[in-house]
């Protein structure tokens, strides 16, 4: 079966064909028919030459992007399966765009998910058994220009480049065209030469060929795609007005007629040009999001092999390299400190840019800075894996917000009907005034283009999405912005969320023959490989036994082998599964692995048991104090008029003694993920709007479940993924500025869709009455679209003074010492 030579689809009618370039070629409908014979006939079927995809045969490194054929690792996520890949598109306008570029790629048997990002014109791609080569002839085969992407990577600086050479044609062209357009009005009051006319009217025209061949070429071949796609964009009516306007006058010029429009045309050029260069310079502001939270990382890095250095890009570090850093440099992957103690700057997460001081074992993340003499490193994660990859993929991936798709929709539709309105204008002044038919028609097109209405939504995420970046709120789903600010519940996790996540061991009772410093080894090998907050209290300078076929239970505890013996750390009762009925006689260890232990548990303290098959051999006791801003923050809740509620998986009375102390009245501890799963679902069916706060990876379903969701970034990696909005900041406060900013977000929005409606709704009928003339028509079109954007940056310097209001509050809620302590965290 052949493809159709026009839109690339299957062209089942082997005997429907278009006459190109004195060829019959392949069309799949008598729309790709008529479109290519009229592009043909236009004279631009250079289009299909610059468009045309490679044969199959060809190799794919034989094309203009063959260099990304030796150098696609640098740019290409590759877990063996799949690949994952971000490309920035040169050459997108408007939502159909996105729509073309997702449907073309949605094709190919590959590709297993495509999204594109309206705002910062970012493709993130999933696919298999492909070239990143052969991908992105794909993409350049539909007329647009791809650029893969590193975390160093700003090929958006060369689209802005290329829209301030059109502006600045555009605004020459236009003040020289106004010069001669004040000479034929003045001509036409008082008195012109017909060879005067005719010699301003010839230089007009020779002075808007540049404006409309190189100022205006985005938007004709933004219709141009639209029309392939068979997707109504808002170049098409656009496109239109400007090529009635310039071939009427033109022949008009040459005719003697009595109307020329040159003039319009360049203001109208002018305007539009100006406004997308001002949302082009917005867009890429605000696509470098993700990229403001992570520093540049160094390109190499200092391998110690055998003793010896020697300097390897980073991306050839593997896990388990030994790496040196030197005082001042970045660390280029998470890593574990070997060195006895050193100091690092570690604001790339935390936003602090005070010293934090690393014992040995510690972890190190990637983008940290080494603040002492230089330090020798282990490889924990590198790449994509690190923290900083995971946070940076999670925003890229971020989809596009069922506001933005409901917009793109209507503004198609808008697009149709301004069409048919322009049609039936045009008809009524032809009967009424043939003389004024064109100039209407005109006035039409473009004062209804449909830009303030496309441009509405986005900016308003954009704007919002930098300025929650800002505050360390980093968005991995745009929908998220418009249920928290329909929040009216919201949820905490206790451990790691409401407390500190830096949790000790104060207690440890074990039985009567065993050793007290022996079962914390036990313990502390087998937390070594969980992420749960709480086995941060087992941390262990000393060396530890290796533990073997590890397996966590969320919700539970953990299990796996040490010393040829299967052990369990967790709950009394899924510890006490693997051991047999016992009550085993206790005392109390004094200090065990160097640790002080008291016997005495308060009732904030968590419980966890340790046994084996022989049964039990120790319970420690474990404290992990409450957040500074914890008390401050739940009280902001409340005053909001949001019900605040905890769920834990802790026991009972470390649960209430936190509930208590933070003023939550309604609480629930021993909670399993399922529990906390159901609980969420009871408040949904009861028309509940539910935020989930949590960090450990028992949270991870109920994080996925509720209407809206934050994380921690030191969390664990499945409710990062899971999460909404990952803070970045070791700050509870983010959820005040996310609920706040939010709402404000959303009022914006509001206030734009409304002004962009009743915009249109007034200004249509004074155009197709006659009343606005087709330079003022320009004006009316590009003031629309700037108020549009002016409006949503209100969004995101609201979301900053929500910042400063709420850090001032909860700061000035704290005691001395809270202020200390946290400081001090």
């Amino acid at each position: 079966m052949n493809s159709c030579f026009h839109c690339g689809l299957d062209a089942p009618d082997e005997t429907l064909v278009a006459r190109v370039q004195d060829r019959d070629e392949p069309v799949c409908c008598l729309g790709c028919k008529a479109v290519a014979e009229l592009i043909d006939g236009s004279g631009l079927a250079s289009y299909y030459a610059l468009r045309d995809a490679p044969t199959a045969g060809a190799p794919p490194e034989s094309g203009r992007y063959a260099q990304y054929a030796t150098s696609e690792a640098n740019y290409v996520a590759n877990d063996g399966e799949f690949k994952t890949a971000t490309v920035f598109i040169e050459g997108m306008h408007c939502s159909a765009c996105c729509w073309l570029v997702e449907s073309a790629l949605g094709r190919l048997d590959a590709v297993t998910d495509a999204c594109v990002d309206p705002v910062s014109h970012r493709l993130t791609v999933n696919w298999r058994d492909m070239p990143l080569v052969q991908l992105l002839e794909h993409i350049d085969a539909i007329g647009y220009r791809p650029h893969p992407m590193t975390g160093d990577s700003e090929p958006e600086t060369l689209e802005l480049r290329q829209s301030m050479k059109r502006l600045v044609v555009a605004s020459l062209g236009m003040m020289q065209v106004m010069m001669f357009a004040i000479g034929l009005y003045s001509g036409a009051a008082q008195g012109i030469s017909a060879d005067m006319e005719h010699f301003l009217r010839l230089v007009s025209l020779a002075v808007t060929i540049p404006v409309v061949a190189y100022s205006a070429r985005p938007i004709f071949i933004g219709a141009l795609r639209g029309i392939a796609a068979r997707q109504l964009g808002m170049d098409v009516p656009v496109a239109l007005a400007i090529s009635l306007a310039w071939l009427g006058s033109v022949y008009s010029t040459f005719t003697h007629g009595s109307d020329v429009w040159f003039d319009s045309v360049a203001m109208f050029v002018f305007f539009l040009t100006l406004a997308r260069h001002f949302e082009l310079k917005s867009r890429i502001n605000a696509g470098r999001r993700a990229d403001a939270l992570c520093p540049l990382l160094p390109g190499t890095a200092e391998r110690i092999v055998n003793g010896a250095i020697e300097t390897v890009p980073s991306s050839c570090l593997e896990v388990g390299d030994h790496v040196r850093v030197k005082p001042g440099s970045f660390v280029p992957v998470d890593a574990v400190l070997q060195a006895e103690r050193a100091t690092f700057d570690e604001s790339v997460l935390t936003g602090e840019s005070e010293g934090v001081v690393k014992q040995r074992g510690d972890t190190i993340v990637a983008g940290s800075i080494c603040l002492d003499a230089s330090v020798t490193l282990e490889a924990l994660r590198t790449g994509n894996d690190t923290v900083l990859g995971q946070i940076r993929s999670i925003a890229q991936k971020a989809s596009r917000p069922a506001a933005l798709r409901l917009a793109d929709r209507v503004a198609s539709y808008f697009v149709a009907a301004v069409l048919v309105v322009s049609c039936v204008v045009a008809a009524s002044w032809a009967i009424l005034d043939p003389d004024r038919a064109l100039v209407v028609t005109l006035s039409v097109l473009v004062i209804t283009c449909p830009c303030a209405l496309s441009l509405a939504t986005p900016t308003v995420f954009t704007a919002a999405s930098q300025r929650f970046a800002n505050a360390g709120l980093l968005l991995t789903r745009n929908d998220a912005l418009a249920a928290l600010a329909k929040i009216d519940t919201v949820i905490f996790d206790k451990t790691g969320t409401l407390s500190s996540g830096q949790p000790s061991v104060v207690g440890c009772e074990t039985v009567q023959d065993e050793d007290a410093d022996a079962v914390f080894r036990i313990a502390a090998a087998l937390e070594r490989h969980s992420a749960h907050p709480l086995a941060r209290a087992f941390a262990c300078d000393s060396e530890l036994p290796d533990a073997s076929d590890v397996r966590t239970v969320p919700g539970l505890g953990i299990e796996g082998i040490v010393d040829g013996r299967r052990w369990r750390l967790g709950t009394d009762v899924f510890a006490q599964e693997i051991a047999a009925e016992a009550a085993p006689t206790v005392n109390t260890a004094e200090a065990p692995c160097g640790r002080g232990f008291s016997p005495d548990s308060a009732d904030a303290t968590t419980s966890v048991c340790l046994a084996n098959d022989a049964g039990v051999k120790a319970r420690f006791s474990i404290a992990d104090a409450l957040r500074p801003e914890s008390a401050a923050v739940v009280r902001e809740l409340k005053n909001a008029g949001i019900d605040v509620q905890l769920l834990s998986g802790d026991r009972p009375s470390a649960v209430a003694a936190a509930a208590t102390e933070l003023g939550i009245a309604s609480f629930t501890a021993s909670q399993r993920p399922e529990d906390k799963l159901d609980a969420i679902s009871k408040l949904q069916r009861r028309g509940r709007i539910v935020l989930m706060i949590g960090d450990g990876i028992n949270d991870g379903p109920v994080l996925a479940a509720a209407d809206a969701s934050m994380a921690m970034a030191s969390g664990a990696d499945l409710a990062r993924h899971q999460s909404d909005i990952v803070m970045t900041r070791d700050e509870l406060g983010g959820v005040l500025t996310a609920i706040s900013g939010a709402r404000d977000a959303t009022r914006i929005l509001r206030q734009n869709l409304v002004w962009a409606v009743s915009y249109n709704a007034l200004a249509l009928p004074a155009a197709a009455m006659g009343i606005v003339p087709t330079w003022l028509a320009a004006i009316g079109m590009s003031a629309s679209s700037l108020v549009v954007v002016v409006n949503a940056m209100r969004a995101g310097s609201e979301v900053d003074q929500n910042i400063e209001e709420r850090e001032s509050r909860v700061h000035s809620s704290l005691t001395p010492e809270l202020r200390r302590s946290g400081a001090s965290a």
